[in-house]
C-alpha cells in the first residue's frame, strides 16, 4: 500500500500528516547540498520519513511552540494562532513558517537514515545498557550500562532545533493556555 502525503495548507487539516512534501524536502535538502544522500532512499523510505519527522517534531516541541493552535480539530501542532515572531510581530494564524516545515525536514532526513527515537536496550536489572561485548574463548563478559537510571530514547538533533528555535517560547517561559 502507498504511502498519503497530507501536507498541511495553513487551514488546520485534520488529516494533515506533514508539513513538507517531496518537493519541499528535495530543494530544502539540494540548497544543503544532501539530496543526494537524500534520494538514495526510495520513494517509499522518503515518504514514511516525512511523516515520522513532522510526528517528531510536534511530539518533541508540542508544549514548547509559542502560540496556540489554531483549531481543536487540526491533527498537526501549526497552524497557531496568538504567535509573534521574534521582532514582536503577530504571524498569520494560517501561516506555516519556512522554519517549521525545514525543521520538519531536517528530522525526515535523520528518520531516513535511522530511527528518531529507538528503543533502548535495557538488561534485567532495568538499567539500559550501552554497550555489551562478550568473548567465547577463556570466557569473559562486559557490559557498560549508562549513567541515568532511567532509560532514554530521545535523541538530540541540533541542527533541527537550531533551524526551528525561533518559533519556541524561551526556556523558562510560562506555559500557560489561553
Amino acid at each position: 500500500m502507498a504511502i498519503t502525503l497530507t501536507k498541511e495548507d495553513g487551514t488546520g487539516l485534520p488529516a494533515a500528516n506533514v508539513y513538507a512534501d517531496l518537493a519541499d524536502a528535495d530543494q530544502y535538502l539540494e540548497n544543503s547540498d544532501r539530496k543526494a544522500s537524500w534520494r538514495g532512499f526510495s520513494s517509499k523510505e522518503r515518504n514514511a520519513a516525512l511523516i515520522q519527522g513532522a510526528d517528531y517534531l510536534d511530539q518533541k516541541f508540542r508544549r514548547a511552540f509559542k502560540g496556540i493552535r489554531f483549531s481543536s480539530a487540526q491533527r498537526l501542532e501549526w497552524p497557531r494562532s496568538q504567535v509573534f515572531d521574534d521582532l514582536g510581530v503577530l504571524v498569520a494564524a494560517d501561516e506555516i513558517p519556512e522554519e517549521i516545515l525545514n525543521g520538519s525536514i531536517e528530522y525526515a532526513f535523520e528518520a531516513a537514515r535511522s530511527p528518531l527515537a529507538p528503543t533502548p536496550v535495557v538488561d534485567e536489572t532495568g538499567l539500559q545498557v550501552t554497550k555489551k561485548r562478550e568473548k567465547v574463548d577463556v570466557l569473559e563478559e562486559e557490559t557498560t550500562y549508562s549513567d541515568s537510571r532511567k532509560a532514554s530514547t530521545v535523541r538530540a538533533f541540533p541542527r533541527a532545533k537550531l533551524v526551528i528555535r525561533r518559533w519556541l517560547r524561551p526556556v523558562g517561559a510560562l506555559t500557560a493556555r489561553i
